[in-house]
């Protein structure tokens, strides 16, 4: 297609999305996180006075990267040099680091043949996007078992990841379910597996006011990294597709983010939101505040263990903040009445428009909900809870079952010690399970009988020989008749927890079919009643959102719209420089050498969650005007429900980073930066 017919097209579209109605942003919560097949260019000319061509679109798109399995990034240089938090790379370093601490102590390669591979870390950049509505729903019938449509779906997307794997072999495809099933698309990526760390600050610049100032503002963290893409023996050329450094942004200014973040949950019904403040979070809180109990008294106990677990650590306690924040949002009346306001809106105006039949799928999703209720405790609580020995045990089990030889050798490969922490991760896990299951489940039974989970699970790895090599091959080469003939504890205990497992899993399937497809009924009704320019739920994949750059009121008070280094240097002298709000000895012997006007973190209403970690921040020049991090504590509740009034997100500002370049000494990255 011809530029002056894109153009063309463009601008039609424009015109005709600014007629269409914009309140479903404020009417339903339900946010900005746009995809790049879909841009409500319309919102953005009614709000902003911006148009911005589709090359706008095209190279945000292209700078842009997952970062691993959760994380988000981009390009920010011709030669394919990768900007992200320094929490996102944390996990990979620590695999490769020996003896060093870099992801305390920091790094810095000096050269380019310094720069550290980092085994097991992929980035995914989209590159194509493909409606494939229509072919998902090719064969489905319009009713009957949820299960049964929910396989015809299965084979759909077989179809589809085939012919897109034989088109373009060299892409990653990936089916995307939008609104519930509503819309479906094909997205392909390129693929980079050969990453290799280049910078990473200190831990305490990255993370500086540790777990106190988590999801908090004013804040003074540089939670940066920088990576480079290789391919073959040289990096990879992104001069086409990366984001130009910039100066950062002013007050007021309109910004736009990039990521992939994790799940919302906005078009949730509140019998949907009521079961995750009543069942779920619950649930999660529990686990997180004892799993960090039982972490922390082992990591007191030396250097080596702390260092071991400190990845774990800093996750759980970002976790347990995170799921407080969520709940304590779930178990705010005035913010259920938000909700249930949302909701009659969308109700009234559905009768209003002849569509009032449609809405029985609430009654049904608070049916399905309800089944949902019962079937928490034994789908999370009847598992091997991580332990070695018990995963070996699944894998025996299933091989007597299948006669899969992967499922031999991964027993053969797999870790069977009995790990101290492990193990009282487990015994921490039976003791939730007895206060959630009821008394005579199979699993309570199998597994603990009458004793204390402490005896039950010392009990257990003393009697078991499967840990033994020469035990464990014999069994695997006697076959499904040895290895049921066996009455050693472990495979005892896992023939009765692979069963449960195997029942649990049948239960979900039906549920989130059940689900699935009334949600898909409820995004329709939303699409009749609202039209096209609503954001779908996050699913991990690529979006965009817009926003501005400000501060705001808390606490009696205002929040600055941005941080400066004065601040960072007189919150440390104020606590004494005591842990976690200490600052490295480079820092301190570098404090007359660095601008303490300038930035370091600054907050705007862009639209972000979990997996937005690492999202870059541009302007309209599309230069990188900022590096997102966190959220204040207010913005937890946007997983259930959008708003900007005093919800923000927290970036660090690029001047930060470039006085902490020059604090390291990283020159070579400063002059990559600035060309």
């Amino acid at each position: 297609m011809n530029a002056g017919v894109t153009r063309r097209l463009w601008a039609w579209l424009v015109a005709a999305l600014c007629c269409g109605a914009a309140a479903a942003q404020d009417e339903l919560g339900l946010g900005k996180m746009w995809t790049f097949e879909r841009p409500p260019v319309g919102w953005l000319q009614r709000e902003y006075g911006f148009v911005p061509e589709p090359a706008f679109f095209e190279r945000l798109r292209a700078a842009s990267l997952r970062f691993g399995k959760y994380g988000s990034a981009s390009f920010v240089s011709p030669s394919g040099l990768v900007l992200t938090n320094h929490h996102c790379v944390r996990e990979f370093v620590a695999k490769v680091q020996g003896k060093n601490d870099w992801g305390t102590d920091g790094f810095v390669a000096k050269e380019l043949t310094d720069e550290v591979k980092l085994p097991g870390l992929v980035l995914h950049q989209l590159v194509r996007m493909t409606d494939i509505t229509a072919r998902m729903e090719e064969g489905v019938p319009q009713s009957g078992d949820a299960s049964a449509i929910e396989s015809v779906r299965d084979a759909n997307r077989e179809r589809v990841l085939a012919a897109a794997k034989a088109a373009h072999p060299l892409l990653e495809p990936q089916v995307v379910k939008l609104f519930h099933g509503a819309v479906w698309q094909l997205y392909e990526y390129r693929v980079f597996d050969d990453v290799r760390l280049v910078m990473m600050p200190h831990l305490q610049i990255a993370h500086f006011g540790g777990d106190p100032d988590n999801f908090t503002y004013p804040r003074y963290s540089i939670d940066f990294a920088f990576c480079r893409a290789w391919q073959g023996d040289r990096p990879v050329d992104t001069k086409d597709h990366h984001f130009a450094w910039g100066d950062g942004p002013a007050e007021g200014e309109v910004v736009f983010l990039t990521g992939n973040p994790s799940g919302t949950l906005r078009l949730l019904t509140r019998a949907q939101l009521e079961f995750h403040r009543d069942v779920r979070y619950p649930r999660l809180r529990e686990l997180v505040d004892a799993r960090l109990t039982i972490l922390r008294e082992f990591a007191a106990k030396n250097a080596e263990a702390e260092k071991r677990l400190r990845p774990s650590i800093l996750w759980l306690e970002n976790g347990q903040k995170l799921f407080r924040g969520e709940h304590g949002a779930l178990l705010d009346p005035g913010f259920m009445a938000r909700k249930q306001t949302a909701e009659e809106a969308l109700r009234a105006r559905a009768s209003k428009a002849g569509l009032g039949a449609a809405l029985s799928v609430f009654e049904q999703l608070a049916m399905a909900t309800s089944e949902r209720r019962s079937h928490e405790a034994p789908f999370w609580f009847h598992s091997a809870s991580g332990v070695p020995l018990l995963l070996r045990a699944l894998d025996v089990v299933a091989f007597a079952e299948t006669g899969d030889t992967a499922l031999a050798q991964r027993a053969r490969d797999s870790d069977c010690g009995a790990d101290p922490v492990q193990q009282a991760l487990f015994v921490d896990h039976l003791k939730r399970a007895r206060r959630q299951l009821p008394a005579d489940d199979p699993y309570l039974k199998v597994v603990l009988g009458d004793l204390e989970p402490e005896v039950a699970v010392a009990k257990l790895l003393a009697n078991t020989r499967l840990c033994d090599a020469k035990v464990l091959e014999a069994l695997l080469t006697g076959g499904r008749a040895a290895i049921e003939a066996s009455t050693d504890p472990a495979l005892v205990a896992a023939r009765v927890i692979a069963r449960l497992m195997q029942q649990n899993k049948e239960r979900e399937a039906r549920i989130e079919a059940t689900e699935s497809a009334l949600a898909s009924r409820l995004a329709k009704l939303l699409f009749s009643v609202y039209g096209d320019e609503v954001a779908p739920d996050a699913t991990g994949t690529l979006r965009w959102s817009d926003g501005r750059v400000a501060g705001y009121e808390y606490n009696g008070t205002l929040a600055p719209w941005r941080t400066v280094f004065h601040g960072m240097f007189a919150r440390s002298a104020e606590f004494d420089g005591a842990s976690p709000f200490d600052l490295p000895r480079e820092w301190l012997l570098a404090k007359d050498r660095i601008d303490m006007l300038a930035p370091v973190d600054f907050v705007c209403t862009v639209d972000s969650t979990g997996g937005n970690s690492g999202s870059p921040v541009v302007n309209r020049r599309l230069e990188l005007t900022g590096l997102l991090f966190d959220g204040n504590i207010e913005s937890v509740a946007n997983r259930f429900l959008y708003g900007e009034r005093v919800e923000r997100s927290v970036c660090v500002h690029p001047q930060a980073i470039v006085e902490a370049l020059q604090v390291y000494g990283a020159t070579r990255i400063l002059r990559e930066i600035a060309r």
